[in-house]
């Protein structure tokens, strides 16, 4: 449950920036995660409430957007989605290691007093 040691992370970069910006208070944070990182959704929410206790972040909305995934052929240089098992371009079917997104985790908003 890799989750944890990610929301670990997540939280250091959120007291970062509390201090950065001299907040008492954060009310929601917006995270933005690709599709291929894997990571279920529960077990995030579930280890961000944990982290969030006694904390500034207790009782923030916890906002979780995902990005879709995307590869560019090699060959004909189409865009298009892909899958964990599936990156095969739909127009030439060359197989495409160029993946554009997916694998994205960060914060993407921070809102607070």
């Amino acid at each position: 449950m890799h989750e944890v040691s990610i929301t670990a992370d997540l939280f250091e970069i959120i007291k970062e920036n509390i201090l950065l910006h001299n907040l008492s208070k954060i009310s929601r944070v917006v995270l933005k995660i690709g599709e291929m990182t894997c990571l279920e959704e529960s077990a995030l929410r579930f280890s961000f409430e944990a982290f969030s206790k006694d904390t500034a972040v207790e009782g923030a909305a916890l906002s979780i957007d995902r990005v879709k995934a995307t590869a560019r052929c090699d060959q004909c240089k189409n865009i298009y989605e892909i899958s964990y098992f599936n990156k095969i371009c739909p127009l030439c079917s060359s197989f495409s290691n160029d993946v554009i997104t997916g694998y994205e985790l960060y914060i993407d908003t921070l809102e607070g007093e």
